[in-house]
């Protein structure tokens, strides 16, 4: 392979990215550092860790992260690594501990994360310095959020810009109706810059376009557009056009919010145009819109006016990524008596499906040795973005400053 910097002084503009990108090891060891363990990534939801003592685990690549409720109620993140001889602390995905305890040698941390008992350790050894290694993390409106580098990009920008655009849907007050894994054999690229383009919508996802407008002109889109704020304006949404994808010039992290119109007919994202839900938080009504937002490269969410559906694009290797999916309701809503799980979960059940199928056919497609990076249209404006936001930062040795 070229050097990193001869491969990126080959990028045409305008173009998509060379085979080596997607298909180098080189290539997946330099984003370890560069790119997966200094973005943030959405570890879970408040609803899921409720009490004292409650914790998740977030697994990425060799790395896990114990999320949990301290004795105080706060959210905390450490290394699920023991400061002994390195063994995994929680082995389940989720539970409850007074506290944690390495179940090889029995060295054990309170929810704080400092060292409560290590039987059998020289009474002279420092103990103060032996906690568990803290991560950093970051709730935003009941998201819970971590980073694995030393000094994170701050949340404080996104914190102030994006919180008055997600408060009025209150997704602290959520719970998790649905999650689904799907494991795509795909470089994780593939699928960020498919969820960054809409050019394949019309073709690939029948059922995703009868109902959202993105996929149409400019022209008809700014008048369903001008349609719809008028109605979310009465409903208490934000219609505001955030875009902080890529600014390299602060050390702050990524986010994007805007909300779009969905066709004539549709209150949400439903097979039918027909509500599925209660209303979320303090929404008055159904604008018939959808707010897609961004916090970091690896979280996308998509919210309706009454339910959320969260996107986690977790790197496997080079080869493979996992794609989850999460759909959030009203906290107090039931399963059978406010909406059906299965008219819920259809569209984007749906939808994820086919986009497992054409990014798998798009990797194979890219290995091929007849593989030549071809020239992008105006509707992947926000692949291009993100194809430069990706190689800027893959040539940053350094976190950002």
């Amino acid at each position: 392979m070229a050097s990193l910097a001869s491969l990126i002084r080959q990028q045409r503009a305008g173009h998509a990215m060379e085979q080596a990108f997607y298909t180098s090891d080189a290539v997946f060891d330099l984003e370890k550092e560069r790119i997966f363990m200094r973005d943030w990534f959405l570890a879970g939801h408040v609803s899921e860790i409720p009490a004292r003592g409650d914790y998740l685990l977030f697994d990425l690549l060799e790395e896990s992260v114990i999320v949990c409720r301290d004795a105080t109620g706060g959210i905390r993140a450490f290394a699920n690594v023991c400061r002994h001889r390195g063994s995994r602390l929680c082995l389940e995905q989720h539970g409850n501990a007074r506290r944690f305890t390495c179940p090889y040698h029995a060295w054990a941390y309170n929810l704080d994360g400092s060292l409560f008992h290590a039987r059998g350790l020289d009474p002279a050894q420092e103990r103060s310095g032996l906690g568990l290694h803290p991560v950093a993390v970051e709730v935003l409106e009941g998201l819970i959020y971590v980073c694995l580098a030393a000094d994170p990009p701050s949340f404080e920008q996104l914190r102030r810009e994006l919180t008055p655009c997600l408060a009025p849907f209150d997704l602290a007050n959520t719970r998790i109706a649905h999650r689904a894994t799907y494991e795509v054999a795909a470089n994780w690229k593939l699928l960020i810059e498919n969820y960054n383009e809409c050019y394949h919508c019309a073709s690939a996802h029948p059922e995703f376009s009868r109902s959202h407008s993105i996929h149409m002109s400019d022209k008809r889109v700014e008048s369903l557009n001008a349609e719809m704020e008028k109605r979310s304006a009465d409903c208490g949404i934000s219609t505001k056009l955030i875009d902080r994808i890529g600014d390299g010039s602060q050390h702050a992290a990524d986010f994007a919010y805007n909300r779009y119109a969905l066709l004539d007919g549709f209150a949400t994202g439903s097979k039918d145009g027909a509500p599925l839900a209660p209303l979320l938080g303090s929404i008055e009504g159904y604008d018939g819109g959808a707010s897609d937002a961004y916090v970091g490269l690896f979280n996308p969410m998509l919210i309706y006016c009454d339910h959320a559906v969260l996107y986690r694009f977790h790197p496997q290797d080079k080869d493979m990524c996992s794609q989850e999916v999460i759909w959030l309701v009203r906290g107090d809503a039931e399963e059978g008596r406010d909406y059906d799980l299965a008219r819920l979960i259809w569209l984007w059940d749906v939808t994820t499906q086919a986009d497992k199928r054409i990014v798998e056919a798009n990797a194979r497609g890219v290995a091929s040795r007849h593989y030549i990076p071809g020239p992008l249209v105006e509707m992947e404006t926000y692949l291009q973005r993100f194809i430069e936001t990706y190689q800027a930062r893959l040539l940053q040795k350094e976190p950002r400053t």
